[in-house]
């Protein structure tokens, strides 16, 4: 068996686009071998504060480039190359000048990338852009600011309307999201921005490990050549699951740990069983030592992530609403409990800051067992299910009780989705974690190469470096 890569293959860029654009590109031919700035990510108007964008997001040749808000797509993302070139949509494309046409006012637009000239350009120290052919700058149209407004080819002229800035790239800045944790470490708030620049553009691929097995991990590269960008991990298999998530991590993936945690004073593991939620949360209690001495142990784990800048996408108290869980037999108003004396504890008591809060949902969301938006980053809900359908009315009854602000995971699935169906439908899932077992293994080769490789579906190569 071919095993799974141990490192990043090389990275399609699908990061939110920054905000402020501080790399700037030397006076150099694009990819001259003495370039040594910044030459992928968003290009952004100096005159604006908007991006380069693709119209509509359309790979059709012919289609024009506008300004548009900065949001990350695939359709924002350029990058330069040694011929001379500014390539999107993961190097397939590169912007021309329409029909090698070099006056002033020139439509600049996509089109398969050909060596011509009209498909060269070079970046200035200035930070403006000419078209080789034609020794005009990319220009937007009037000096607009707004969305939509038009670019073109002109006569340089040196103002803020001809400046672009590389902005982005496979890293970038942080964006204004505000995680729950007000002290969460630069990782996880790079993570948190990451799972939002990818709501409604992307979905980002997942698995579930049997216990420490690369079974899954490697039925998936062997079939797709692919590597999922998450890989799902169990806090009971410690310290084997922490050590796996740091590699997961720094080979450019995204751990999701879970939580199968026992009812206090029974088995550490005996998810199954049953507790008093009062007595568990109740200082002096035989429940409450022998749940924070639990908390204590999962905790000293975490923090060893986070000594090594791991982010973690932590999800405990999964199924939410299951009554085959303990944390969930006593209802909502227990549940929301237990959430957030374990924020508390983690963050407040413990120091904990390297995790992005996933609040699991069961396939029948119930907006009594949300502890609320000052409590979680990203909602999510799961279900079993073998007909490659987008569970739209999942996705919908998700969003009604954690509302529209945050990405919505479906952070356990049988089958995964059709990537065109999820399109077709809007149903917009920030990520799927497919079970193991069977539950993958079991899945038609043929259906998981069109998905891993669809250009919907995010990749661990596809992964920025959140590091």
């Amino acid at each position: 068996m071919n095993p799974v890569p141990t490192a990043p293959r090389r990275r399609r860029s699908r990061w939110l686009g920054a905000l402020s654009a501080t790399a700037l590109v030397g006076a150099s031919l694009l990819g001259a071998p003495a370039a040594s700035a910044a030459t992928s990510g968003t290009l952004v108007g100096a005159g604006s504060g908007r991006c380069l964008d693709v119209t509509g997001a359309s790979q059709a040749a012919g289609t024009a480039v506008e300004l548009w808000d900065c949001h990350g797509g695939v359709n924002q993302n350029w990058a330069t190359t040694p011929a001379g070139e500014l390539r999107v949509y993961n190097g397939t494309m590169c912007l021309a000048a329409h029909d090698n046409q070099t006056t002033a006012g020139t439509k600049a637009e996509i089109a398969t990338c050909t060596g011509g000239q009209n498909q060269k350009w070079r970046l200035n120290a200035d930070t403006t852009i000419t078209g080789l052919q034609s020794g005009l700058c990319l220009d937007v149209s009037g000096s607009a600011t707004a969305n939509g407004a038009a670019v073109a080819l002109w006569t340089c002229n040196g103002q803020s309307n001809q400046k672009w800035t590389f902005g982005g790239g496979n890293s970038g800045p942080d964006c204004n999201v505000a995680t729950v944790d007000p002290n969460a470490t630069a990782q996880a708030r790079r993570l948190l921005c990451y799972l939002y620049s990818q709501y409604g553009n992307h979905i980002v691929s997942g698995q579930q490990e049997t216990n420490g097995s690369e079974n899954e991990f490697n039925f998936l590269y062997n079939n797709t050549g692919k590597a999922p960008a998450i890989r799902g991990l169990d806090m009971c298999d410690r310290p084997g699951a922490v050590d796996r998530a740091a590699a997961w991590w720094n080979a450019g993936g995204i751990p999701m740990i879970g939580w199968h945690v026992g009812a206090p004073a029974t088995s550490r593991c005996n998810y199954g069983g049953t507790a008093s939620i009062n007595n568990t949360l109740t200082p002096g209690t035989r429940e409450y030592a022998s749940y924070t001495a639990e908390l204590d142990e999962a905790a000293s784990q975490l923090l060893r992530l986070q000594s090594q800048n791991v982010a973690v996408l932590w999800r405990p108290y999964h199924e939410a609403g299951g009554t085959w869980f303990w944390w969930s037999k006593e209802g909502g108003a227990q549940y929301q409990r237990l959430w957030k004396f374990q924020f508390n504890y983690f963050v407040n008591v413990k120091g904990i800051h390297n995790l992005v809060w996933l609040w699991p949902s069961n396939g029948e969301p119930n907006s009594s067992f949300y502890p609320g938006k000052s409590y979680v980053d990203v909602g999510g809900a799961d279900t079993y299910v073998n007909d490659r359908g987008p569970l739209t009315s999942l996705f919908n009854s998700t969003r009604g009780v954690v509302g529209t602000t945050i990405p919505i995971a479906l952070h356990e699935n049988g089958a995964i989705p059709d990537p065109a169906r999820l399109q077709s439908t809007s149903t917009r899932w920030v990520l799927f974690m497919t079970w193991n077992g069977t539950w993958i293994t079991g899945q038609d080769p043929g259906y998981l190469r069109t998905t891993f490789t669809s250009p919907y579906v995010v990749t661990r190569d596809e992964v920025p470096n959140l590091r």
